[in-house]
């Protein structure tokens, strides 16, 4: 019986690793996204979208761990909401990979007589959306509810710059239809962003609910606030 519990536990590490390496491919690939829309580097956009691929297998792979896991094991408690975790974290990370190949894709579509990035509030979402994965794979790592919270306020930071960087596109558009091709890649830049903000911050609520056993997403908006 201690062997075999000892196997298990080693088993949830190695899933744990696995977890960890899917995550630090996709925070590779939003660094390199970001780095090819600031330099036009279609080149490496394409190396970029291959590695999609690679996401999408581990993410296949960490549900069969997962699922085998509920099969043979039958978990309980804590071990149960860590490979429930898992399930729903691989879910977001295939997802944040999707918004950074369609962010390749406006790399490739960019306005010859100017940069993708025109307004400094788009380049300083990608950075804060970056950020925001980054802490909420390592609230996750740690198993810190803190980290996980701090998730939460940037989000906000997030959201204001969404706001502004969308009103300045309909103010230059207002001025001069003619950009509207330029302003609505922009748009839909600056969209995929926010998703990928928003696929952090569900990363940081599913942390939370390992931790604490409580699904944040399921609260009314003042409990979701108070949890925060």
């Amino acid at each position: 019986m201690v062997h075999e519990h000892k196997k298990f536990d080693l088993e949830l590490s190695d899933l744990r690793t696995k977890l960890g390496q899917m995550g630090e491919l996709v925070v590779a690939q939003i660094e390199g996204v970001l780095a090819c829309l600031s330099e036009h580097d279609v080149r490496a956009t394409r190396m970029i979208i291959e590695q999609d691929s690679n996401v999408n297998r581990m993410d296949i792979d960490l549900e069969e761990i997962c699922l085998q896991f509920l099969a043979l094991h039958q978990p309980v408690a804590g071990d149960l909401r860590l490979i429930t975790a898992t399930m729903k974290i691989t879910t977001e990370l295939e997802r944040i990979g999707d918004r950074v190949v369609n962010i390749c894709e406006a790399v490739h579509d960019r306005d010859a007589r100017e940069p993708v990035i025109s307004h400094a509030e788009v380049s300083q979402m990608g950075t804060l959306a970056l950020a925001m994965v980054r802490d909420s794979l390592m609230a996750f790592a740690r198993g810190d509810g803190s980290l996980a919270r701090r998730v939460f306020e940037k989000d906000k930071e997030f959201d204001a710059l969404y706001g502004e960087a969308f009103a300045k596109l309909t103010a230059a558009l207002a001025k001069d239809p003619e950009r509207v091709a330029h302003d609505v890649r922009l748009a839909f830049l600056s969209r995929d962003l926010n998703e990928i903000s928003e696929h952090a911050t569900n990363i940081a609520e599913v942390v939370m609910f390992m931790i604490d056993g409580k699904e944040i997403t399921h609260m009314d908006m003042h409990e979701r606030r108070a949890a925060r």
